[in-house]
């Protein structure tokens, strides 16, 4: 279950309104509606969430509320201690952050071990499926749909001009997951259709969970770091009973179905090759886009000018803010070693020094109001004297990767020590565990991240969604630690850093 959904159990068994459970936890009532129906992000003030849970926990003294309560925790009633119920709760209250931490991880392992671009300069042979002839054809149900889909990107295929597709389902994925040999072949078509120049413009459904949602972006994120893809989401809540797919080629042809509830292995699924009625189709999608946000922001070593522009909006925005990168953050990193670093970069098209600038003068704004933990990997000198420590960003951003020498990474980790004990609002937490994932994560609480794969090849993808980036951010807090992120104590954190560069001096 979804922390709002919880919420909601939890109220309606205790027969709580809004402004009640408002009033007790010192939230306001309208942040509480939008907690239950989704509209927000979990809790993640564990104050807030110690309240609630002691709340409903007094709230539910009827034998028939505590029999509700022990069946929502998975106990048996008569083991339900009521002193240790608000306890319970909280617990059941908090893990599915930790869950979603898990399932963030997963993905970004996942991303880092894509190693080779999927758009080859020669399409796979894959051959076509015998096109239709006629005007409107359909195939009814699940078999039914992944014909209709083979037929029409064998069309597009088969079509010597590229167009933009229009791509949107918020039917099950069955028809596409549940056949791993169909999965194959379908993903095989796309590279072909995106080698032969086509774009595709895609609205994904959000309001899946959390781990739907990472699934249905791993599907597509081989074809996502070709970028020429453009992911797009509708971000107000549906009520799911009614579902449409529209799969178009505007030049070409279109597939179409609309279902009820759980009924697609029943649905009939229209292929179109009339051009009014295609025409027609391609004005229901671009009207229903025009009220969808972008998804997902894709960037790759060809787009470093847009990401760039990107990540200084980004950058502008105030919030709380945690930031992994592969090694140290350039925002941390002195102008000593910075001057040393740039001549190394022989991309001409940016200009760096005007760039870091802009990044320091954000960094110094969001410092005066709002916190932000840098999480440090920690790396053994040898790694670094034989300069395998990889400067952040740098393959994005000059098209190669470039390395520490041991004295620059000494002296970037002394000038993050003197902003620790210059901001009180920087903080650094030294990672204890291998992190094994190779990717930037920067995240802005409630309002967006950058994700950065630094393997080869690297791409930048940039997010708002508040699922997703509530699920990134709660990534991050699960590696400091809530307890370490609420309580900084900057002494020992400071210690450990003074503690790290001397073992590192002794390699010198």
């Amino acid at each position: 279950m979804q922390f709002y959904e919880k919420l909601d159990l939890l109220m309606n068994i205790s027969n709580t309104t809004n402004s009640a459970l408002s009033l007790y936890v010192n939230l306001d009532a309208s942040h509480i509606s939008r907690l239950r129906r989704g509209k927000r992000s979990a809790v993640k003030d564990e104050n807030a969430l110690r309240l609630m849970a002691e709340y409903f926990s007094k709230r539910c003294t009827d034998d028939y509320q505590r029999k509700a309560l022990a069946y929502t925790l998975g106990m048996d009633f008569l083991s339900l201690d009521a002193s240790k119920s608000s306890q319970l709760i909280m617990k059941w209250l908090m893990d599915e952050k930790k869950e979603d931490a898990k399932r963030i991880e997963s993905f970004l392992n996942h991303i880092s071990n894509i190693s080779a671009r999927p758009i080859a300069t020669e399409p796979a042979n894959i051959s076509p499926t015998d096109a239709s002839i006629s005007d409107t054809e359909i195939y009814i149900g699940l078999e039914g749909k992944r014909l209709a889909v083979e037929i029409f990107l064998s069309e597009v295929l088969a079509q010597e001009q590229s167009q933009t597709l229009f791509l949107y389902s918020d039917e099950p994925m069955d028809w596409l997951t549940a056949d791993s040999e169909f999965a194959a072949k379908w993903a095989a078509l796309m590279i072909q259709v995106l080698s032969k120049g086509n774009r595709i413009r895609i609205i994904h459904t959000v309001s899946r969970e959390l781990d739907e949602m990472l699934n249905a972006i791993n599907q597509w994120m081989p074809l996502y770091m070709s970028g020429l893809i453009e992911p797009y989401y509708y971000p107000k809540k549906k009520d799911g009973i009614f579902k449409r797919t529209l799969f178009i080629a505007p030049n070409t042809a279109a597939v179409t179905s609309s279902t009820t509830g759980n009924m697609i292995d029943k649905a009939a699924n229209f292929y179109i090759k009339n051009k009014e009625a295609v025409w027609a189709l391609t004005q229901e999608f671009d009207q229903y886009i025009s009220f969808c946000s972008p998804l997902i922001k894709v960037f790759t070593s060809h787009d470093k000018i847009s990401y760039v522009e990107t990540l200084i909006e980004f950058e502008k925005e105030k919030g709380n803010c945690i930031i992994i990168t592969e090694s140290l953050s350039l925002l941390t990193m002195p102008e000593v070693v910075s001057s040393n670093i740039l001549p190394r970069f022989r991309d001409t098209s940016l200009d760096y020094n005007e760039l870091a600038k802009k990044r320091m003068i954000s960094f110094q704004q969001q410092l005066k109001d709002h916190s932000f933990f840098e999480i440090i990997r920690i790396f053994d000198g040898e790694s670094i004297k034989n300069k395998e420590v990889k400067i952040a960003s740098s393959d994005i951003l000059s098209g190669e990767e470039r390395y520490y020498t041991l004295e620059e990474y000494i002296a970037h980790l002394e000038n993050i020590q003197y902003l620790m004990n210059t901001y009180d609002n920087f903080n650094v937490y030294l990672a204890k565990e291998l992190i094994e994932n190779q990717c930037m994560v920067y995240v802005k609480e409630d309002l967006g991240a950058i994700i950065a794969k630094t393997s080869a090849p690297s791409t930048v993808f940039a997010i708002n969604e508040s699922n997703l980036t509530a699920g990134f951010w709660d990534y991050l807090l699960s590696l400091i630690g809530k307890k370490a992120y609420r309580y900084p104590n900057k002494k020992e954190s400071s210690n450990k850093l003074r503690a790290y560069i001397h073992s590192l001096k002794q390699y010198k």
